[in-house]
């Protein structure tokens, strides 16, 4: 387990629990956590889609990791979250 990214995701959680006036409990944690998740998947399938289908459509005949990796570093400035996955649900 990576400590760093489960903080992280703990952080979150908790802080949209205290948002929420909820109380902080196993089951309420459990679920928080569960969303702030599904909210990363969300945007990082958004993003590598969105990443491949601009490599594919540039003309290049091989795609490699690095490529997609710069495309993933420079989308976020083009697109924000909820636009990217709009997009790629799209796709």
């Amino acid at each position: 387990m990576n400590k760093q990214e489960c903080k992280k995701y703990v952080r979150r959680a908790y802080k949209r629990l205290i948002k929420l006036n909820k109380e902080l409990n196993e089951g309420n944690i459990e679920h928080e956590m569960k969303k702030v998740l599904e909210e990363q998947i969300k945007e990082y399938i958004a993003y590598s889609k969105i990443a491949v289908r601009n490599m594919k459509n540039s003309g290049n005949i091989e795609i490699t990791l690095k490529d997609i990796l710069a495309q993933i570093d420079i989308l976020p400035e083009i697109y924000p979250k909820y636009k990217a996955i709009d997009i790629a649900n799209k796709l």
